[in-house]
């Protein structure tokens, strides 16, 4: 029933449009005449009985009346009310067309994936058909008044060929109170597995594959039940009607022309013919019945969908394709074109004319000079000596800025380092509190600060820790030199219950700087350690044993000189005890020389 006009405007011309204003079948005027007749009729009513029939009093009345009507109108947002409901009436008219189901891709898998040229081969596939076109049947009947007219009971469908006897007697005995035009899809999955068990079926997953077709097919039919159980809200469709019939209602009284001899405003001019109410009538009320028209498309209007057309097409179609055309193949054969590169296909004198060039990009036809296309030598950027993202100092771990254990200068642009000696008691250094933190990154530093410590790859080996990979490489820091010693005093005035922490008072000293006679990098040969760790005593086992000690009648110094920990520490050489964890086993490095007291002392410097 789809009205169809595509070949008359398929070419913009004069008056393209305005032809099909001409139609009838489709047409507005078809939906509208009758509204139309009744609104002119209760105008010109109106008019006679203000011109002819009322007294001058009465007229007075039907004045005051009508300017009243004609403000009311002014009121009413029409457009905005009725454009937006139309919309949504569009878009769900367009949404139930694409949830139309269509059996062509699944025939089509009906015919590859079953297998059998015999008797009942071909009996499993026209059945597998049947029942898609069984099922959309269905559905059409419970949404479609056409299709209803058609097929009004489950006889007709047995009669046009659709349902066997056996199949009605089955679907009858379904007790439910819903519908059940989903049944021919549980009856197509058996039958298909049936397939699968002899072997019509070669492998699983085509027989998921056509299930799942099957599927989609069967979600469509519910998708169309769906549109014509939920409808745009009755609220909604209420409001717009009221509006234009209120609307038009209080301008049949409103546009009446009153006597120009009163001098209303806007009445100046006496007519007979409302012309452009009457156009405002036909626009709006011709925007309600295109929706009225479009909300259920599957009725009987001019624009309906043709269920009907499409049950007998759909039936056609599925045995043409699951049996007539299954394993009627033509000949393989060369194509015409079988030694051209580029082939070309021909044009008739009518559509010569058509021929366009390919399209290679808009930028393509653009002209440039000549002298505007050569290169030039770009100028060579020099980076700054001086950047302010550079290192300045030795990266040190977010664990050591948060405990201000180590505070490199930022002074110069070069990284460097300081060492000085320390000369401090050694009880009072036993009973220094210091921090435990991760300690690869530090070794890192030290490593990279130390030359000799760097060089000394016979501790390494003997102590079975593989050196750093040789990417990595570092620079030999600047070293600041002391000339003299810059002790530090202790404050031990104060108990430990007072203060556990014992102040460090660094003396001045004059440090002048000595830069190493050449900055040689230092080249790791072996791969990084993994993880590094540095082990640092607990004291509290060493205060608890100097303790001990002096119980005893020792003094703290000459006891912890027993232990290797202590005996280390009061030395002023202390361990650095660095961990490897490599696959299983871990490596121990233990360098006791001098450059480890001048490690542990910048420590102890920068702790203060």
């Amino acid at each position: 029933m789809t009205v169809t006009y595509s070949l008359h405007v398929s070419k913009a011309r004069l008056c393209g449009f305005a032809k099909l204003l001409i139609r009838w079948r489709g047409s507005i005027y078809k939906l509208l005449y009758r509204e139309m007749i009744i609104f002119i009729l209760l105008y010109y009513f109106l008019l006679a009985l203000y011109r002819f029939i009322l007294n001058d009093d009465n007229r007075a009345t039907f004045e005051k009346l009508a300017i009243y009507c004609e403000a009311f109108t002014d009121l009413i947002p029409l457009s905005f009310v009725l454009g937006f409901y139309v919309t949504i009436v569009v878009g769900r008219w367009w949404q139930q067309f694409l949830a139309i189901p269509w059996p062509d891709k699944c025939c089509m898998l009906i015919s590859t994936y079953v297998n059998g040229a015999d008797e009942r081969g071909r009996m499993i596939r026209r059945t597998l058909a049947r029942y898609l076109n069984l099922m959309s049947a269905l559905t059409f009947q419970a949404i479609s008044p056409a299709v209803r007219k058609r097929f009004p009971t489950l006889d007709h469908l047995v009669e046009a060929g659709l349902m066997t006897k056996e199949e009605c007697q089955v679907y009858d005995q379904v007790l439910m109170t819903h519908g059940k035009w989903w049944v021919p899809a549980q009856w197509f999955g058996a039958v298909a597995a049936r397939a699968r068990r002899e072997g019509r079926i070669k492998d699983d997953i085509l027989f998921k594959h056509l299930l799942d077709e099957m599927h989609v097919f069967r979600g469509n039919c519910g998708l169309l039940f769906s549109f014509d159980w939920i409808s745009i809200p009755l609220v909604y469709t209420q409001v717009v009607t009221l509006a234009i019939y209120t609307y038009f209602l209080a301008t049949v009284m409103g546009r009446q022309y009153l006597d120009p001899k009163k001098g209303y405003p806007g009445h100046e001019i006496d007519l007979y013919v409302p012309v452009f109410t009457l156009l405002q009538f036909f626009f709006y009320m011709g925007w309600l019945k295109v929706a009225e028209q479009l909300i259920n498309p599957f009725g009987e209007d001019d624009d309906d969908f043709e269920l009907n057309w499409c049950l007998d097409r759909n039936l056609q179609l599925s045995y043409n394709i699951v049996d007539v055309m299954h394993q009627s193949n033509p000949r393989l054969v060369k194509d015409l074109f079988w030694d051209d590169v580029e082939p070309q296909l021909p044009y008739t004198r009518s559509s010569f004319n058509l021929r366009t060039q390919p399209h290679l990009g808009s930028a393509m036809n653009l002209d440039v000079n000549l002298e505007e296309s050569e290169f030039i030598t770009m100028e060579t950027i020099m980076e700054e000596d001086k950047d302010e993202n550079n290192y300045t100092s030795p990266p040190r771990s977010p664990v050591f800025d948060q405990n201000g254990l180590f505070n490199f200068s930022n002074d110069t642009p070069t990284r460097r380092t300081s060492t000085c000696s320390i000369d401090t008691d050694n009880a009072s250094l036993s009973r220094f509190r210091l921090p435990d933190f991760p300690g690869s990154r530090f070794v890192n530093m030290i490593l990279g600060s130390n030359r000799e410590l760097s060089h000394s790859t016979d501790s390494m080996k003997d102590a079975n820790v593989s050196s750093v990979s040789s990417p990595f490489i570092l620079k030999s820091p600047h070293r600041k030199t002391c000339t003299e010693p810059s002790p530090l005093t202790l404050n031990d005035d104060r108990t430990s219950a007072e203060s556990p922490l014992l102040t460090i008072q660094e003396k001045e000293s004059q440090c002048n700087e000595e830069a190493m006679p050449s900055e040689q990098p230092i080249v790791y040969q072996d791969k990084p350690p993994e993880y590094c760790a540095i082990k640092i005593p607990d004291l509290s086992v060493v205060e608890e044993e100097s303790s001990s000690s002096s119980s005893r009648g020792s003094s703290p110094v000459q006891d912890s000189g027993q232990s290797t920990e202590q005996s280390n520490i009061s030395s002023g050489e202390q361990d650095v005890t660095v961990y490897q964890s490599n696959s299983s086993q871990e490596s121990l490095l233990t360098s006791s020389d001098s450059q480890s007291t001048d490690s542990s002392s910048r420590l102890l410097e920068n702790a203060g």
